[in-house]
């Protein structure tokens, strides 16, 4: 290997070390890295989706490929998550989701979003309802419960236009049943459900 086209190596795996993403293979990490000691960031969060977003937006504008995205979530913040749902199904390039390790919560939500849902064979995942934290008076209260219902109505739908898929015998109670706790999923569990394609 010349020096120059090391030079250009390293220069992308430091990159994507850093910024994970890696252009020439067109592939984003989101997952933990633990980078400065900030082991929040692992999380979806405003700042760990921000990243995301900015990556699918640089290979989407480079051109209109392929996209894999290698996802391994603990879950996080709802309204963080979704944007990123909701960009991966409105973009033009395919974006293959693979997960690795755990896709927990929000984690499992994003994973839906993805054109192609593959897991590695030790893969889990696990969906509820998540957790609800309100502040303020009775009439704020009140306001955030009512968003928290709309909340779990969307996550029901997105887990069951999937689960439907699978012509499975299921209702949106049954959904709503399994998200009432935590239900952990291991890659094979997941594909008979219908929250993945298949196993790599």
């Amino acid at each position: 290997m010349s020096k120059r086209i090391s030079d250009l190596f390293f220069t992308g795996v430091e990159r994507f070390h850093d910024n994970s993403i890696y252009l020439p293979s067109r592939t984003i990490y989101f997952g933990a890295t633990g980078v400065d000691g900030q082991f929040d960031n692992d999380e979806v969060n405003s700042r760990t989706v921000a990243q995301v977003i900015k990556n699918l937006h640089i290979l989407e504008i480079k051109d209109i490929q392929a996209i894999t995205l290698l996802l391994n979530s603990p879950g996080g913040f709802w309204e963080d998550g979704i944007a990123v749902y909701d960009i991966i199904k409105k973009m033009k390039s395919p974006v293959t989701i693979i997960g690795i390790g755990k896709l927990y919560s929000m984690g499992s939500i994003i994973f839906q979003a993805g054109s192609n849902r593959f897991l590695y064979s030790h893969t889990k995942m696990m969906i509820h309802d998540g957790t609800d934290g309100y502040k303020g008076d009775s009439k704020s209260f009140e306001n955030w419960a009512k968003d928290s219902k709309r909340v779990r109505e969307s996550m029901y739908g997105i887990y069951f236009e999937h689960m439907k898929k699978k012509k499975m015998d299921i209702t949106l109670k049954d959904i709503e049943d399994m998200c009432s706790h935590d239900t952990i999923l291991t890659a094979k569990e997941a594909i008979k459900f219908g929250l993945a394609d298949r196993i790599i």
